[in-house]
């Protein structure tokens, strides 16, 4: 896929998230809670699956209980009992379960299959805040400033040792400071400061205000379905150890691509690597488990349960199939771009609708 520069938000793009169509974020900011107990859980899913049984699809490629499904088998907690309940409110009423899906797919797919994998540049221009424009749910999303970006990277790698945590490679510029007697046997790559939860959804413009609102309700929908980052990371505080990992660039944009993520083990500061792309070059050289370091005490590793979240959302975008769908999408879009005619023949509509995700 092409890379996307970051003179643009790459959420920038898309248009306005469709409605949630039992709530809305000045209506409740706390997650439903009906699934604190396993066998409320366990019903609670039964009778929103018997729901998705009955569902009868609007044409033919409508994939609501596939996209439904997906969520209902990944989500845990208060946040799979918040979407038992979203769905059960709705059970006969077709439109709207089509439009919760909707609602999931434009509020969480999209932004985190779109974002994911890009690295903003060292020095950017100052950070905004819209938060006057913020819907009651979030009356405060001030984003981090990418003039932080710098400095959590080289926290990471003082918490990393310096290096690729899948590869061990040593950071490239590292590798050039260390005496030559140091470099002996050791191999260098450029790296980089992969979010878990990507950057973008820190980047405002105030001057959109469908862009504000658009974030406002993507954190919103973290919160509901994902209640566990609640507390641990905001738009102000994307820039954080806790949700970012070293990973050369290669690998970061594979990580980003969701073609992988990490499955906390019994073990403390161990994971599984769950490989999401079974194709993926990169993915498929990786050890079976990896632990995360910390070389520098006073920097947080990776929070396990931001880990967990870009791992059930990597698990939603690939059962559903929306992962490939934008991923497609947009690569469309960038061949597209650049075989614009001459003479005026390109249907640029179609473009700018594969620019947006229009039809996803």
């Amino acid at each position: 896929m092409a890379d996307f520069q970051w003179d643009e938000d790459p959420l920038a793009q898309l248009g306005e998230i469709t409605p949630h169509p039992v709530r809305s974020p000045s209506e409740s900011s706390e997650p439903l809670s009906s699934a604190h107990g396993s066998v409320i859980a366990e019903t609670a899913k039964a009778v929103a699956n018997n729901v998705l049984l009955d569902y009868k699809p609007i044409h033919n490629s409508d994939d609501t209980v596939k996209v439904l499904q997906a969520f209902l088998d990944n989500l845990s907690g208060p946040g799979l009992g918040t979407l038992c309940n979203d769905i059960y409110a709705i059970k006969d009423k077709q439109r709207l379960l089509r439009q919760l899906r909707n609602f999931l797919v434009d509020a969480i797919l999209k932004p985190m299959a779109a974002a994911g994998g890009r690295e903003p540049p060292v020095t950017p221009p100052p950070n905004e805040s819209a938060a006057r424009d913020i819907e009651y749910a979030m009356p405060t999303i001030e984003g981090s400033s990418r003039t932080d970006h710098h400095w959590l990277k080289q926290q990471c790698l003082d918490r990393d040792g310096g290096r690729c945590l899948l590869t061990g490679a040593i950071d490239t510029d590292r590798y050039g400071r260390m005496a030559p007697g140091e470099r002996k046997g050791a191999r260098h790559a450029r790296t980089q400061c992969a979010h878990l939860l990507p950057f973008a959804l820190s980047k405002l413009n105030k001057r959109s205000a469908t862009h504000v609102k658009n974030k406002a309700t993507i954190w919103w929908a973290l919160y509901q379905y994902f209640p566990a980052l609640r507390g641990k990371i905001a738009a102000n505080t994307v820039n954080q150890p806790g949700n970012a990992v070293m990973l050369s660039a290669a690998i970061h944009q594979d990580f980003g691509l969701f073609a992988f993520g990490f499955r906390s083990m019994e073990e403390q500061h161990k994971y599984h690597i769950e490989i999401l792309d079974e194709d993926s070059f990169y993915a498929a050289q990786f050890p079976t488990t990896t632990t995360f370091p910390q070389h520098d005490p006073a920097v947080p590793r990776p929070d396990p349960d931001i880990l967990d979240v870009h791992l059930r959302i990597g698990r939603i975008l690939k059962v559903s199939g929306i992962g490939y769908r934008v991923q497609s999408s947009l690569r469309e879009y960038a061949s597209g771009e650049q075989d614009i005619a001459w003479d005026g023949s390109t249907d640029l509509g179609n473009i700018i609708r594969r620019k947006m995700l229009i039809g996803i």
